[in-house]
């Protein structure tokens, strides 16, 4: 799914305050839309849609009684979907919600913005609604607001929003008997469960780019784990190298590809079918036999990868990933007998 926000249109809106339930802390309630100017407008969308742009996950409402209209934001956003809730009630009754969630020492009060959104393309012939829930937990330089019966907010002018939302989902109205299409954000990793658990209870939608990021994660762990340690630094960058480019030359991914072009090539079959055995079970991933490779998820896969031969004469060897044809031609490993160390000798035409 190719979902674009850069046109998406804000038609409704509130602001409101959440507390911590167990400081006892107090929610205010929205009480009225939050009216906003076009300028206004044209400053908030792109801040609330910033932290979705390069978004490559995709999530699904769940509950645990495998009946997903028990989960208290996916009822509560069907029914606004199909205009049975007013928005003002739907969004006290979303902070309700939240307020009861926020039950950890650790989490913090906030200002919560929740907007119906509309003109979301997500590469259909016609456009969809969405939901958004935005958490603001620090102070942002260019917002200013007051607490009183209501929040009241303040953008400072002459100044682009530059900063990003703390916590945020959006709920696109598509893929309803599924749970949805649910985007995440969460700027602190601490309190991670609390957001995407405890209040909105999502899981991985086990689409192309599940499936692509979990195997080149499944795969890069395998040359740290098994590869680096059998046959060294420089095989382990060619294996990954070649992963890399494997997903780069194909559009489809299958166990028997993987198998021909890359693991036959370093005698690794079997002990990959057991490492991923283990690997899947350990981290409850589904793994598909065959997918699509998603390009979104799989470059945002590779600049996690790095590739560096450090050694302890304080030394470091940077290698490129994309090109693992250049460590396997021009870089050769040997031993030193006079010495008695090992060595890398390089080849090369130029210095850059």
């Amino acid at each position: 799914m190719n979902i674009n926000l850069k046109n998406a249109i804000i038609t409704q809106l509130t602001l409101q305050s959440v507390g911590n339930k167990l400081r006892e802390e107090k929610n205010i309630y929205a009480g009225d839309l939050f009216h906003l100017t076009e300028r206004e407008e044209e400053d908030l969308q792109p801040f609330f849609m910033s932290a979705f742009k390069k978004s490559s996950e995709y999530y699904k409402f769940t509950h645990y009684t495998q009946d997903v209209n028990f989960n208290v934001l996916y009822s509560l956003c069907k029914d606004m979907f199909e205009e049975i809730s007013d928005f003002v009630s739907f969004s006290d009754r979303v902070l309700d919600h939240l307020f009861e969630r926020s039950n950890h020492p650790q989490i913090k009060a906030g200002e919560i913005f929740i907007a119906l959104l509309e003109e979301i393309d997500i590469g259909q012939e016609s456009k969809i609604k969405g939901i958004g829930i935005f958490k603001l937990e620090n102070k942002n330089k260019f917002l200013r607001f007051k607490h009183t019966d209501i929040v009241e907010c303040a953008i400072q002018k002459g100044y682009r929003l530059e900063s990003t939302i703390d916590k945020g989902c959006l709920i696109l109205n598509t893929l309803k008997d599924d749970g949805y299409c649910v985007l995440v954000h969460d700027d602190t990793l601490v309190e991670s469960e609390y957001w995407k658990k405890s209040f909105l209870d999502v899981e991985y939608i086990k689409d192309n780019a599940y499936q692509t990021k979990n195997y080149i994660n499944l795969l890069s762990n395998f040359s740290q784990e098994i590869i680096f340690e059998e046959k060294g630094k420089k095989i382990q960058t060619e294996f990954i190298g070649n992963c890399l480019q494997i997903f780069n030359s194909n559009e489809t991914i299958s166990e028997d590809l993987l198998e021909k072009e890359l693991l036959e090539n370093y005698d690794m079959v079997d002990e990959f079918k057991s490492y991923k055995k283990e690997y899947a079970e350990n981290s409850k991933i589904q793994f598909s036999e065959i997918f699509d490779v998603s390009t979104l998820a799989l470059n945002r896969e590779k600049k996690k990868i790095k590739a560096e031969i450090k050694l302890d004469t304080h030394i470091q060897i940077k290698l490129d990933v994309n090109k693992p044809e250049s460590s396997e031609d021009f870089l050769e490993q040997g031993y030193d007998e006079e010495k008695k160390m090992f060595y890398y000798k390089i080849y090369y035409n130029n210095e850059l």
